[in-house]
């Protein structure tokens, strides 16, 4: 099972994330404006140049009512990438 600590490994190290909830798509990806978390490639909130404020951003963030942290402790995506 992949958890919400072996994401948060892989965003430190660089890595991007791509996963499907509630048949939805979603990731954190890094661009020249920052890393980001995006619905459907829509930003949801803001750019953050430091990843570990993004990692904060995603500990606090709810995803259809439901913490992110949840959505991969309890392996409730669909799908999942790590680029």
């Amino acid at each position: 099972m992949y958890s919400f600590k072996d994401l948060k490994k892989d965003l430190l190290v660089g890595r991007e994330i791509e996963f499907k909830y509630n048949g939805e798509l979603y990731s954190i990806s890094n661009s020249s404006k920052g890393w980001a978390l995006c619905h459907n490639n829509e930003i949801i909130g803001n750019y953050f140049e430091d990843i570990n404020y993004l990692i904060n951003y995603i500990e606090q963030v709810k995803i259809c009512n439901k913490y992110f942290r949840e959505i991969f402790e309890q392996n409730e995506y669909e799908s999942l990438y790590i680029l």
